[in-house]
């Protein structure tokens, strides 16, 4: 029996079986009308599952971030000063600052460009890979579209779609390079041309786009070693990316001042958590884990898969792209944190890409049969939490919380407390009330007194907090506690005078506050 290893030869998935002259014809009539519509059918599941609940929830305070930043109200230099103050390059925030100018900026419009790049990564598994065999293209496809990370940043006006979308080109640029070293110098220094450009846009999107870019060149560099001019073209490559991006980076340094101060709680969030949300992301949780490592151990146990696995380019980018990324994370992290756990979404394409390596590799191995079972066990795990994803609220309710806050009597000029960061709840209000006075409380007992006189029986307005903490927060405030009442929503609150309880004049005796469910 031909082993799996010989069967591939050295080029792995890109070794054509050889066929009869009347198979050959009968096997390409039907890839005709199969392929394309397999593509099409797991476009359109992508599709359905991200456009379900686009905007079943409001903007959490990421997304608020986006809208304030990239307001198109704005002027441009007011626009630019918000840009340098977040941790994040500007390139996201310029599209959507045109974006939000052509469609405005309720929750769908917002979101619809995550939407739009997340349904475009599956398209460029299926352009970008196309040397790999179709079955191969086809579970890296379904991987991504029905990863329970790649679907709920897809749901998200934040730029991590269309990192994703940009690590999925950068990937399959990488692996075309690596794959097919001795292609003619022509056709490699195009890709290694496209890999520098779409490096640059995912640089300037994001800094995780920066590294998964420079993981990508260097891997390709390392693979054209013995070819004097196309590694030559990829050392330059990587000098020119190295060239472009790192003065910008110190420059905008200078400024990120409200981005780390929002960033601040990297720093005390454990490894453990950060891993478990990241295996959250990436197959939906410890049982798709669990199935993943039998699979992956059963192959590893055998010499003959070790073997094939060190000269198969599917494996060499599964591993190389993930480890030189986090590498360079972890060494940024020595001087300021900078993992998290979205962040590292840049290496699922990779990480799939091995994934749907396995299942090939299986299909050769043991059968079609066998290895499909055992990728749709692995996706029916992968999709388990996506109905509690679907029908359990995750966000806070920022939106509903303001809407309330300007359903009030009066409340023109205020002022009120605020919990955190003004620039959210300022965004949320300051076109309906343009004269209100927001008074931040940074840390717990630390507000100053409100000014008497205020038109507004709102004292307190806080978000992005669970209940406890609000308690915490409004307990230490320097107001008399009188007939209170709280308007509860997720993670907001609104705390009131009550208008039928005490005056400032009363004598105050133990609160009472009331609540108000939302």
């Amino acid at each position: 029996m031909t082993h799996p290893t010989e069967a591939y030869g050295a080029k792995g998935w890109l070794a054509a079986r050889p066929r009869m002259p009347i198979q050959a014809f009968a096997a390409a009539a039907r890839s005709a009308a199969v392929r394309p519509a397999a593509i099409a059918a797991v476009l359109a599941l992508a599709a359905a599952l991200r456009i379900y609940g686009l905007a079943r929830q409001s903007a959490w305070a990421d997304e608020i971030t986006t809208l304030f930043i990239a307001d198109p109200a704005n002027p441009f230099a007011r626009f630019w000063d918000l840009v340098l103050s977040d941790t994040h390059p500007p390139l996201y925030y310029l599209f959507m600052r045109w974006w939000f100018a052509a469609f405005g900026q309720s929750d769908l419009a917002a979101r619809t460009p995550s939407l739009i790049f997340g349904i475009l990564a599956v398209g460029a598994a299926a352009l970008a890979f196309r040397p790999v065999r179709f079955r191969a293209r086809l579970a890296l496809m379904l991987l991504i579209a029905l990863s329970p990370g790649t679907i709920e940043y897809a749901q998200e006006a934040r730029s991590y779609s269309f990192l994703l979308f940009l690590a999925t080109v950068i990937t399959g640029l990488c692996f075309r390079i690596v794959a097919a070293p001795s292609e003619g110098d022509r056709v490699l220094l195009h890709r290694i041309a496209a890999l520098f450009a779409v490096g640059i846009i995912a640089a300037f999107t994001h800094y995780f786009g920066f590294l998964i870019a420079l993981a990508a060149a260097l891997t390709a560099a390392a693979s054209l070693r013995y070819r004097p001019r196309p590694f030559l073209a990829a050392v330059i490559g990587v000098a020119a990316l190295l060239a472009t991006v790192i003065p910008w980076v110190f420059y905008h340094a200078h400024y990120m001042s409200y981005g780390l101060r929002m960033s601040a709680w990297i720093a005390g969030f454990s490894a453990a958590a950060m891993a478990s949300w990241f295996v959250a992301l990436w197959l939906g949780g410890r049982w798709a884990l669990i199935g993943l490592t039998v699979a992956a151990a059963a192959q590893l146990s055998r010499p003959s898969f070790r073997t094939f696995a060190r000269r198969d380019p599917t494996f060499q980018i599964a591993l190389a792209l993930p480890l030189l990324t986090l590498g360079a994370a972890l060494a940024i992290s020595w001087f300021t944190p900078v993992i998290t756990s979205r962040n590292l979404i840049v290496i699922l394409p990779a990480l799939y890409l091995g994934m749907a390596s396995l299942f090939d590799h299986g299909a050769v191995r043991w059968g079609m049969p066998f290895a499909a079972v055992a990728l749709v066990v692995q996706l029916l795990l992968m999709v388990q939490p996506l109905p509690g994803y679907y029908g359990v609220r995750t966000k806070e309710q920022w939106r509903e919380s303001a809407a309330f806050l300007l359903a009030q009597p009066g409340c023109q000029t205020g002022p009120i407390y605020v919990y955190g960061e003004a620039l959210n709840y300022r965004y949320l209000v300051e076109k309906a009330r343009p004269g209100l006075r927001l008074v931040e409380v940074q840390e717990i007992g630390t507000a100053p007194p409100l000014p008497t006189g205020s038109d507004c029986n709102v004292l307190l307005w806080a978000a992005d907090l669970p209940r406890a903490q609000f308690d915490r927060v409004l307990s230490a405030l320097p107001i008399r506690r009188c007939s209170l009442r709280v308007a509860t929503f997720y993670w907001a609150f609104v705390a009131l005078h009550d208008g039928a309880g005490a005056t400032e004049k009363q004598e105050c005796g133990e609160a009472r506050v009331a609540g108000i469910e939302r």
